[in-house]
């Protein structure tokens, strides 16, 4: 099983995001959003700016988290699809606005499937 994250930014944003966080798992970029856009993940104002982001932004300044410069995108929203080897999708969230995440053991358990075959 690999895991990967695929950002909207430039590719130096991903190097100095790799850096600071220490994060040793496949980086990378995708500023044109065809990978987004690909799989229909939201993207405007309404959700980099909805009720949802403003609860999110606020329990991460309780938890000790500061938001940095935006890079790439702002109004691009994420989410998270475990695949299959040969790309068959076995889980898909689709984050409706910044700071929406899944339920960590949603998506363990749909890695575990998905390594199983």
């Amino acid at each position: 099983m690999q895991l990967a994250v695929i950002g909207n930014g430039a590719p130096h944003f991903a190097q100095a995001f790799a850096e600071e966080f220490q994060v040793s798992l496949p980086l990378y970029t995708d500023p044109s959003l065809k990978v987004y856009e690909a799989m229909a993940l939201r993207r405007g104002w309404r959700t980099a700016f909805s009720r949802k982001t403003l609860t999110a932004s606020v329990d991460a300044l309780k938890r000790g988290f500061r938001q940095g410069r935006t890079q790439g995108d702002a109004t691009q929203q994420g989410g998270v699809f475990v695949m299959r080897k040969g790309g068959a999708i076995v889980y898909r969230y689709v984050s409706e606005a910044a700071g929406d995440h899944p339920p960590l053991d949603e998506v363990l358990a749909a890695a575990a499937q998905a390594s199983k075959g």
